[in-house]
């Protein structure tokens, strides 16, 4: 092999492994500032959750109320409420504990959204179709597919319902498939692209229960 020609190759194999460390510190550098950036618009959610109990009156009431006047749950509205901050709009957080994560969920989703935090895909928590996705960043979505069946994924909403879930199962899925995940009959999916995008982990969840925040003892009509 001549010499010249030797010494092109060499530079071309340098180049390409340049360019694969740049991309691998680049990626790194994009998953942690997502995480850093969830992490600060979940400390968003929770206050804005927070906020609205505590603006929401209670009425004024003797120390023993009469039993009968005691306010019943009120139907949840099957839209859930959507709160604005920072431009964007949140419909509540989701909690996955096997994984050790806790992040914000937008209200709609495009891939700028997506760059930012999990998006509601479809459907509500309300209704029983509610379709999260997220970036494969491993402070999102990336490690889906760690999740067992039986294990637990909370979502908590803008108005402080709790919603509790547990994995059925877990399956990889072509990304023309979405009747799949939208029409799923799951109460609750989760997805996210595999490496290189060309298939999606899709995680399909059942209801346990749901926990509507309560009036106080002393909340009675007016």
């Amino acid at each position: 092999m001549p010499k010249k020609t030797g010494i092109a190759i060499v530079a071309v194999g340098a180049a390409l492994i340049l360019s694969a460390l740049l991309l691998l510190l680049y990626n790194r550098y994009e998953d942690a500032h997502a995480g850093q950036e969830a992490e600060s618009l979940l400390a968003s959610v929770e206050a804005a959750i927070s906020a609205q109990a505590t603006d929401t009156p209670a009425a004024t009431a003797p120390n023993r109320p009469d039993a009968s006047k005691i306010l019943a749950p009120t139907p949840l509205d099957p839209e859930m409420p959507v709160v604005v901050l920072d431009g964007y709009e949140y419909v509540g957080y989701v909690e996955i504990p096997a994984l050790g994560l806790k992040l914000p969920v937008m209200s709609e989703w495009d891939y700028t959204r997506l760059k930012v935090a999990p998006c509601r895909q479809f459907g509500s928590s309300r209704t029983d179709d509610l379709v999260i996705a997220a970036h494969n960043y491993e402070n999102h979505f990336g490690r889906l597919k760690e999740l067992s069946e039986g294990d637990t994924v909370i979502f908590t909403d803008m108005e402080g319902v709790v919603n509790t879930y547990s994995v059925k199962k877990i399956e990889t899925l072509n990304p023309n498939e979405v009747d799949a995940v939208q029409n799923s009959g799951y109460a609750l999916v989760l997805y996210t692209c595999t490496k290189g995008g060309k298939t999606r982990v899709t995680v399909f969840c059942d209801r346990v229960k749901v926990i509507t925040p309560s009036p106080s003892p002393t909340q009675v009509e007016k």
